[in-house]
């Protein structure tokens, strides 16, 4: 089953999509406010935000996360396997967090001033 969502992070494009099951509005909003929390981290210009979820049966880590954060410039791209939702969302999320702090800083008003 594919579970395709598109709406509006204040003006960013979100698609998120999940294969071989239904994302739940509870986790669905998680994923939402850990992208909105990467905005203290690049405040200029984000395009898109892409989340593909995967689900594998009979495999030992069984589920896949990855997001893109559509940036100018190159997007910053991170991914992981692993059992827990919450868990990989975490470890994919601070992977972003640490390419844009490497690519931009980590100053909110650098970008802005440029």
């Amino acid at each position: 089953m594919n579970d395709n969502q598109k709406q509006g992070l204040d003006d960013v494009r979100l698609d998120i999509q999940s294969v071989n099951f239904t994302v739940d509005e509870d986790f669905r909003d998680r994923v939402l406010q850990a992208l909105a929390k990467l905005r203290h981290y690049y405040s200029g210009d984000v395009i898109t935000a892409e989340v593909y979820m995967r689900v594998e049966a009979h495999q030992q880590n069984d589920k896949s996360l990855r997001i893109k954060y559509g940036v100018p410039g190159s997007d910053v791209v991170a991914d992981e396997d692993g059992e827990n939702w919450d868990h990989l969302l975490n470890n994919v999320t601070a992977k972003l967090k640490r390419q844009l702090d490497k690519r931009f800083g980590n100053s909110q008003n650098r970008y802005r001033n440029q």
